[in-house]
């Protein structure tokens, strides 16, 4: 008679339960990404205008992913310059 394969359970509950945790990590930073992201999909390639842009959309809106419709900036934007100030070195 031939034996039988036998599944130990406590091996195959065991990785559910990793299985289970895993799948859950991945849609909790699903979610918590596309939260952050105002639903649009996560950005991935960027480049350095897009950085120059993304820095230009938050100093008018105050947020990376969202940008205005106004013609005219705001007058915060008039003083909120791009431009990071060098601390002087003295040699």
């Amino acid at each position: 008679m031939a034996q039988r394969f036998q599944v130990p359970v406590e091996a195959v509950s065991s990785l559910f339960v990793i299985a289970g945790l895993g799948y859950a990590t991945y849609t909790g930073l699903y979610y918590w990404q596309s939260f952050q992201n105002y639903g649009k999909a996560k950005r991935f390639n960027v480049d350095k205008w897009d950085r120059y842009m993304m820095e230009r959309d938050s100093r008018l809106s105050g947020n990376v992913n969202r940008q205005r419709f106004e013609t005219e900036a705001p007058e915060s934007f008039k003083t909120n310059s791009a431009w990071v100030l060098e601390k002087p070195t003295i040699a």
